[in-house]
């Protein structure tokens, strides 16, 4: 596995012992994440901000009412500059997928512009943080944020194959009739259409288990539509992506050094720099390892697929913005 270079900030870390994390857009999903990191009461400050600041503040009372028996986190709305200080930074702005949204590439262009105003912002202001980034596409954003703020690789985070790999536990659940508690299961690549699920992997009772062909086909067509299959119902998936955001901040909030499937900047010989889902060790520090897992000549050759495509797209879109800006 390689260790990221991103101790840079452990030495300024330590003598710290207030947790502060701040949300940029607290829509529906950012103020989810909001409400389950505050009930978990890991953070003792957490600062939301949103273009609709009425919104951001009736989310912020409404958490404190919940939470108001205990006390803790304080929870507030602020601007830019109540940022800085933020041992973690979720980035939920950006328009959402919709039932009309067949490819999360459709709000890629939009959702730069988006973020590269948010990231220009975060640059004024001189906020030196992890970055979690669940706008979509995933791994486009995450890759603009990072070229952007120009801060050590393992900064920046992007939520999208941890989601992709409970579905794929969820789907292996129902299809092979065993209990989830005993399925254990990744994705990487795209947060998207070029997601690899890693059926070499798959382990049922903490023991290699094969899945046949016969049933692969079916599993990879439901989990790449698994999402859209939960926007068409309740018009967006919330608590999926909240829950799992809040995974990965406690991960990195008290140095729990957990794997997870989070897209990271890598270097991919032959290609260059890419925001694609790998392995990952997720700690204080935000991305401290990479893993290198031994996959199967086919997952392996999907995988870099994946990262050619996401290269071309993540490249192109920077272009757009750079010019822009």
């Amino acid at each position: 596995m390689d260790r990221y270079g991103v101790f840079w900030k452990a030495e300024s870390r330590r003598g710290r012992w207030e947790l502060k994390v701040s949300i940029i857009g607290v829509g529906t999903l950012g103020s989810c994440i909001a409400y389950e990191l505050a009930v978990r009461g890991i953070v003792d400050e957490l600062v939301l901000l949103d273009i609709a600041s009425d919104v951001a503040v009736g989310h912020a009372y409404d958490i404190l009412q919940a939470i108001a028996i205990h006390g803790k986190p304080k929870v507030r709305v602020g601007d830019y500059s109540d940022i800085a200080g933020s041992d973690v930074v979720v980035i939920a702005a950006g328009k959402p997928r919709t039932r009309d949204t067949v490819s999360r590439m459709q709000l890629a262009e939009d959702n730069a512009r988006i973020l590269a105003g948010v990231a220009r912002k975060l640059l004024d202001h001189r906020v030196e943080s992890i970055f979690i980034t669940l706008t979509n596409p995933v791994d486009v954003m995450n890759y603009l944020i990072y070229r952007i703020l120009g801060l050590p690789r393992g900064c920046f985070i992007g939520c999208g194959c941890q989601l992709d790999s409970a579905r794929f536990r969820l789907i292996l659940s129902e299809e092979l009739s065993i209990p989830l508690d005993r399925i254990e299961g990744y994705v990487i690549g795209e947060h998207g259409e070029h997601q690899v699920p890693i059926f070499s992997m798959v382990k049922v009772d903490g023991k290699p288990f094969m899945v046949s062909v016969d049933y692969r086909a079916r599993i990879e067509s439901r989990l790449l539509n698994f999402a859209l299959e939960v926007i068409r119902r309740k018009g967006a998936t919330v608590y999926g992506p909240a829950y799992h955001t809040a995974e990965l901040v406690e991960s990195i909030l008290l140095d729990q050094k957990r794997l997870f499937c989070c897209s990271s900047i890598i270097d991919i010989d032959g290609l260059g720099e890419v925001s694609v889902g790998v392995p990952v060790i997720i700690g204080r520090c935000g991305v401290e390892y990479i893993l290198k897992w031994d996959l199967s000549y086919d997952e392996y050759t999907r995988f870099i697929d994946a990262a050619k495509t996401l290269y071309d797209y993540e490249h192109r879109i920077f272009e757009v913005i750079a010019e822009e800006y």
